[in-house]
């Protein structure tokens, strides 16, 4: 295969919010935190903002490098067959919606994902896992981590690509107040809190899936190495894929 000469295409998925103020106010704008866009600019990809109003195909989904599910709001609880709780937060069932359907597409062309917090959770629900509702009051011995970021270990399986990105123990950013119950289908745990909840998911075969449970958009050079293992990934498919014969 030729040397890729391009920076790699990255589709990043963005939610809706409401403008509070100015000319716009009360009318919906396509939202992301620009910091997932400066950290993937910065381990050398293209980001490409990915509207949840705009359905794409699979030929679409297959012309990008890479997926980013970012974070957001708590995932409707009806997708793993549970009604709502108080603790919720309002739930998007739009972009649940848009997000799985990358996530399988993403899967379906060989497309490596990156899921980062509410995007680690869309990963486990589509692959039929379970999402702890309320920490830590569903697992006390896991920290607060719903009110602001907090920094807290995470714990490796040495034999995890995150691992070699991050080496078996790292300190990071979470700020979320549900997570990983269980995992099935192809989905394995590669890091944990001391309290023994999942921080992060791979997947066990097919294309590269990479979840966690942390915002390393926000950790600057720290969290670099996260992305830089989306792009390690991505040549490692270019690598593998084999060229057609010419005879």
């Amino acid at each position: 295969m030729a040397q890729r000469t391009r920076r790699p295409l990255i589709g990043v998925t963005a939610g809706t919010r409401t403008m509070m103020s100015g000319a716009w106010a009360g009318h919906d704008a396509v939202a992301v935190n620009e910091q997932y866009v400066r950290a993937l600019r910065e381990a050398g990809a293209r980001p490409v903002i990915i509207a949840p109003q705009d359905e794409w195909s699979d030929e679409e989904i297959a012309e990008l490098d890479g997926l980013v599910l970012t974070g957001g709001t708590d995932l409707d609880p009806a997708a793993w067959g549970e009604g709502s709780v108080p603790t919720d937060m309002t739930p998007d069932p739009e972009r649940d919606t848009f997000e799985t359907a990358l996530y399988r597409a993403a899967r379906r062309n060989d497309v490596p994902v990156l899921g980062i917090c509410r995007g680690l959770q869309i990963i486990v629900i589509a692959e039929g896992g379970e999402l702890h509702r309320h920490l830590p009051t569903d697992l006390p011995a896991h920290p607060s981590t719903g009110l602001e970021p907090t920094r807290v270990e995470a714990q490796l399986d040495a034999a995890s690509d995150l691992a070699l990105a991050l080496g078996t123990r790292a300190v990071v950013t979470a700020f979320h107040h549900q997570g990983i119950r269980a995992v099935r289908g192809d989905l394995r745990i590669v890091a944990r809190h001391e309290s023994g909840l999942p921080l992060a998911v791979e997947a066990g075969s097919g294309s590269s899936v990479l979840g966690v449970q942390w915002h390393p958009e926000i950790d600057g050079q720290a969290g670099a190495a996260v992305f830089e293992s989306l792009l390690t990934a991505i040549r490692h498919r270019d690598t593998v894929t084999v060229a057609p014969s010419l005879v």
